[in-house]
């Protein structure tokens, strides 16, 4: 199967503040936020890639990269195996698209729903956005002369999908899309979005810190820690048998009717500007060794799944 997507080395560094002309005079030490480091992946084409990790471990950035709302710091990234560069970003923007955690806060509160969904057509087109809502259960006569504050938390996510979808785009990168809706309005919405994907051939890239949503909606799974991948493989064997401490303390601490107490990992996240040495995930493991502490790990293939960690190494 090919690739839509692949990230090889990727890194995106925030600088912390702005460099003065004195601080470069007197070569001031700089800080950087380490948002994601040396990231490789494969989007598969027609597949859904779920990215699960905690709040400020790199998932939204990752996405924004791949929809070029951001640009990487250093390393490549290639669309259909073509080299992404300058001269060809907008072959990635003409069949990317990107649904946001918050429909309210990325639409404009102002505009018609008929004028949110066309916008990005560049003109209006009644037909296109009476399928594209269609498509996501919206009858256009009944809101398309509405505005987003009339609508529910469910039918505002529908019609930022449907906004994505108008270009029929091959790739759709969807930030959080659930995690601000009731819990049976999530498994409609994701239910419509395998039906749409299911449809149209479509390849996702599925943002989100719940695992157990990453479970029922993905073919494979990343897990992510402070701007490093831990784990990476098919949905089932993770799910299954996950290797890494960090994944298997997300998996426990999912609710689940068949068990009473949970096990989310202790402690915080560490510092993207002073991250520890050794392995990130060192001061919050169960299973830490002194070699976690000093020496960073390396991939290893388990039974198909990479995984970061001493324990395998």
């Amino acid at each position: 199967m090919s690739n839509i997507i692949s990230l090889v080395n990727i890194k995106k560094y925030y600088l912390t503040e702005q460099k003065q002309l004195l601080d470069i005079i007197f070569r001031k030490k700089v800080f950087y936020v380490k948002a994601l480091d040396d990231v490789s992946i494969d989007i598969e084409s027609g597949t859904i890639l779920a990215v699960v990790g905690e709040s400020g471990s790199g998932k939204s950035t990752m996405g924004k990269i791949i929809s070029t709302i951001e640009n990487p710091t250093s390393g490549e990234m290639y669309f259909e195996n073509t080299k992404i560069t300058k001269k060809n970003i907008n072959t990635i923007r003409k069949n990317t698209s990107m649904v946001f955690q918050n429909p309210y806060t990325s639409l404009n509160p102002r505009m018609k729903i008929k004028s949110i969904v066309t916008e990005p057509l560049g003109k209006f087109n009644e037909k296109e956005v009476r399928r594209s809502l269609s498509l996501v259960g919206l009858d256009y006569d009944e809101i398309k002369n509405k505005e987003p504050r009339e609508l529910s938390g469910g039918q505002i996510q529908r019609v930022a999908i449907a906004r994505s979808l108008i270009r029929i785009p091959k790739l759709l990168i969807l930030d959080e899309p659930t995690s601000a809706l009731d819990e049976s309005i999530q498994a409609q919405i994701l239910n419509l979005l395998l039906d749409i994907q299911s449809k149209y051939k479509l390849s996702y890239m599925f943002v989100t810190h719940n695992i157990g949503v990453a479970k029922y909606i993905s073919d494979k799974i990343v897990v992510i820690y402070a701007g490093k991948i831990v784990e990476y493989g098919k949905t089932r064997d993770i799910i299954e048998n996950p290797k890494h401490p960090y994944t298997q303390l997300l998996i426990s601490s999912v609710p689940d009717f068949n068990k009473k107490e949970l096990k989310p990992p202790t402690g915080d996240v560490p510092s993207l500007i002073d991250l520890p040495k050794g392995c990130r995930f060192s001061d919050r493991c169960p299973k830490v060794m002194d070699i976690c502490r000093t020496e960073e790990p390396k991939f290893v293939d388990v039974n198909g799944v990479k995984v970061l960690c001493w324990l395998y190494g």
